[in-house]
């Protein structure tokens, strides 16, 4: 697959989870009134033009611009070379942390939320992320673990340890209250 298509994909998939479309209409609506939206755009579009030396250095610089700007305006510490899956939802703005290994698809995150790494005995590790989690505000993700898929993690609950798919998980330390899944919580899936 080439990578404009891919990256196009991308975009539309996080195109969709915020309004359930993916027409240029949702789109220009979107880019100009959802601020996630509008970041997920330009951090898609330096993920992909990085890739290719062509891109590298005709797209990738001025999409940088772009990318750093919003970053800085609006608060989110994600690098454009972290491996997020399709779906990427941002809910509101400031304070937004992720530097997970990966994500997978369908990804939620509100505002104060942080995924991000410790470093134990001189290693850096990172946490791993399924597909469809919702981090609600003021949720971290912390280390090197794994969350399984359709998880919930609550309000302000600071997850320090892995946890299987369909857990909801509250609490400082975080700990699972039930199984129910974050399906209620993930809106327009792809």
């Amino acid at each position: 697959m080439k990578l404009g298509v891919k990256c196009f994909d991308f975009i539309k998939a996080d195109l969709y989870r915020y309004s359930g479309d993916t027409g240029l209409k949702s789109f220009i609506k979107q880019y100009f009134n959802a601020e996630g939206f509008r970041f997920s755009v330009w951090l898609r579009i330096c993920f992909f033009a990085k890739k290719r030396k062509f891109t590298k250095y005709s797209i990738f610089p001025l999409a940088l611009v772009f990318f750093k700007h919003y970053k800085y305006k609006y608060g989110y510490d994600i690098s454009y070379n972290a491996d997020i899956g399709p779906g990427l939802l941002i809910f509101h703005i400031s304070n937004i942390v992720l530097s997970p290994q990966k994500v997978g698809k369908n990804m939620t995150i509100s505002q104060g939320c942080t995924v991000g790494m410790v470093i134990k005995n001189g290693k850096k590790e990172f946490p791993t992320i399924g597909d469809n989690v919702y981090m609600a505000p003021g949720s971290k993700i912390i280390g090197g673990i794994v969350v399984g898929n359709n998880v919930g993690i609550g309000t302000n609950c600071v997850l320090n340890k892995s946890v299987d798919n369909n857990a909801i998980v509250v609490g400082i330390p975080g700990k699972v209250i039930s199984y129910k899944g974050a399906q209620e919580y993930v809106n327009n899936p792809i």
